[in-house]
């Protein structure tokens, strides 16, 4: 499968529409987090989508490319990626708080690729398994 990932300018947007008066985006801050996601994939061989998505919370939110909403532009990234290469994720505080944690560099890549696995269609699919009996 051929992954899909965000451009500078779709994030932009994503920012744009998240806060409209917070202004443009620090464009190397943020090209430098989106080609770490992109160096992860076709250098390193990660195929993963749940840890590019963890890469995307991570990033973004810890490069600080825009005045204000890194995390909530960091999210919704994260979010869309998923969607345009066959995830979604549920909804749950869970979620913030797991953004919250990524930011403030508390929760790993490691476990922040878990936690949106399990926070995913991904993971309702292995609880529904493991209630049928299926695991």
């Amino acid at each position: 499968m051929d992954l899909v990932f965000l451009s500078t300018g779709e994030v932009e947007r994503i920012h744009a529409e998240t806060l409209p008066q917070s202004g443009s985006a620090n464009a190397g801050l943020l090209e430098g987090a989106l080609n770490r996601i992109q160096n992860l994939h076709y250098y390193e061989g990660v195929d993963d989508i749940y840890a590019l998505a963890a890469m995307y919370l991570i990033g973004i939110a810890k490069a600080h490319a825009f005045h204000d909403g890194n995390k909530r532009t960091a999210f919704q990234a994260a979010s869309i990626f998923l969607m345009m290469n066959g995830s979604e994720l549920s909804g749950s505080l869970l979620l913030v708080k797991l953004t919250v944690f990524a930011a403030m560099g508390a929760a790993s890549l490691e476990e922040t690729t878990f936690s949106l696995k399990l926070l995913s269609d991904y993971g309702n699919d292995l609880i529904n398994d493991y209630e049928e009996g299926y695991l």
